[in-house]
């Protein structure tokens, strides 16, 4: 099994024998520039912090959170990562249906499941470049089998790297409230794209919409465990709140998100990196379009190639990067995916261009 999630480098370290810190993870799909020195200097100053309990409603935190995204800071909701807020929301509806546009992060359909919801999908076709296909969904949305249920969305999509804009969401978010569905959008990867693709201005408009976004990937601090959530809706807001736990959000993580919320030039250059390595890859992998080789247009830090249909297979091509010190992600346990995709986020220029240069090696 090649299929590993890019957080299990303790299992690759197990299998293969190779030091996790001398793993390159383009599996992980965390923002390569890693924390920055001025929040390594701030958090010095900070550790003591450890002695007292978080603020119980986070006030603090919110409104720098309010301030980044440009959202009330009575409407917005910190938790234990996103999963926490994801888990936490999909509660509220316990029991409901959940439409899931796939391929999706396999952790939705758990959630609802454990919620004892029904998960229903809505399948982006490969044929149409995995683009969102507004009108189906809409139709789908109409279904009433989903009335007061749950609609979900990752935009960008995981592992597709595809996104929806924001505009285009309105006739969906208007159905929403009309069938009292809460769609919740999981903004993880948004930071990375463009601002039209950003929905969370949209919830001043649509009580049904609930954004949640990570702390994780952009600011590359998965082990800071932070996300948040944006809703105008009062009673969802203090719902999901009597839900999750109290003081999940550590002293030191809501220090540290603080301090990095408010680094505007850590935010300049990660956003411009990831523009540019962005663009660059893609030439690169346009040179192999000849060989069968496609890829699907990414608007986030990753992006989803399809392998030619003789060669090395997802698995393989795994094997041969891994024992390179090189891991990516065997796509073939998504849903409506096969062992033809691979993904892999854009790490520094010269890891990417070693694992183009395998690629290329193997669809030659």
């Amino acid at each position: 099994m090649s299929a590993f999630h890019g957080s299990d480098l303790e299992k690759i370290e197990e299998k293969y024998g190779i030091p996790r810190d001398e793993i390159i993870s383009f599996a992980a799909n965390v923002s390569p520039l890693g924390i920055s020195q001025g929040l390594i200097d701030a958090m010095k100053d900070q550790i003591r912090c450890i002695e007292r309990y978080p603020e119980r409603d986070y006030s603090r935190l919110r409104k720098a959170v309010g301030t980044y995204c440009k959202a009330d800071p009575e409407h917005i909701i910190v938790g234990n990562g996103s999963s926490e807020l994801i888990g936490d929301v999909i509660k509220y509806r316990a029991g409901k249906t959940a439409l899931i546009v796939a391929p999706a992060y396999s952790e939705y359909e758990r959630y609802v499941k454990l919620a004892g919801g029904t998960p229903v999908y809505h399948d982006l076709k490969e044929e149409e470049d995995f683009r969102f296909d507004l009108k189906a969904l809409y139709e789908r949305t109409d279904d009433d089998a989903l009335r007061d249920g749950l609609l979900i969305i990752c935009n960008p999509l995981n592992p597709t790297s595809t996104a929806v804009r924001a505009e285009d969401m309105r006739d969906i978010l208007k159905l929403c409230e009309k069938k009292n569905i809460t769609c919740v959008v999981d903004e993880t990867y948004v930071d990375f794209a463009d601002e039209e693709y950003d929905m969370s201005y949209l919830t001043k408009e649509y009580r049904s919409l609930f954004v949640i976004r990570s702390m994780s990937k952009f600011f590359s601090a998965p082990g800071l465990r932070l996300g948040y959530a944006i809703t105008s809706d009062d009673r969802l807001k203090s719902a999901v709140e009597e839900i999750k736990d109290p003081w999940s959000v550590s002293s030191f993580s809501e220090a540290a998100a603080r301090y990095m919320l408010t680094d505007k030039e850590y935010i300049k250059e990660v956003g411009e990196y990831i523009e540019c390595e962005r663009e660059r890859v893609c030439r690169k992998l346009d040179e192999l379009k000849a060989k069968g080789l496609k890829y699907y247009e990414p608007k986030a830090n990753f992006v989803l190639v399809k392998l030619p249909d003789k060669g090395v297979k997802a698995d393989g091509l795994f094997e041969l990067a891994i024992r390179q010190g090189m891991m990516i992600r065997d796509c073939s346990t998504f849903r409506g995916l096969d062992e033809s995709y691979i993904r892999f986020c854009f790490m520094r220029k010269e890891d990417d261009d070693r694992l183009i240069g395998l690629i290329t090696e193997t669809v030659d």
